[in-house]
């Protein structure tokens, strides 16, 4: 139950939790790129840090890779884009029908 809330729960909260605090409060639309190019960096050099950190063999396996960093950083990604929906959703501008077509 830890390996599970370690490695998904928690990078899916954090991912979601930061792109929507991104769109709620920057003025700027710069800081909106903000959390996915700072996950981006991160993924790259933890990929890097394990890849070429493997002793002899000449680099990691591929299974090492996909689980640490592959399945955190999906999940993030996963969560930043459930965090832009949230803010969609709770923030945008509604069209509302005031003729009762409905269509």
């Amino acid at each position: 139950m830890p390996i599970l809330i370690l490695f998904c729960l928690l990078p899916l909260a954090l991912g979601a939790a930061a792109e929507y605090a991104a769109y709620r409060f920057a003025r700027r639309k710069l800081w909106r790129w903000a959390p996915p190019l700072v996950c981006l960096a991160v993924t790259l050099s933890v990929l890097a840090a394990r890849f070429f950190g493997w002793s002899d063999t000449g680099g990691a396996p591929l299974e090492t890779l996909l689980f640490v960093p592959g399945l955190p950083a999906a999940l993030v990604f996963l969560g930043l884009y459930l965090g832009r929906r949230l803010y969609k959703r709770l923030w945008d501008p509604r069209v509302i029908d005031d003729d009762g077509k409905g269509g």
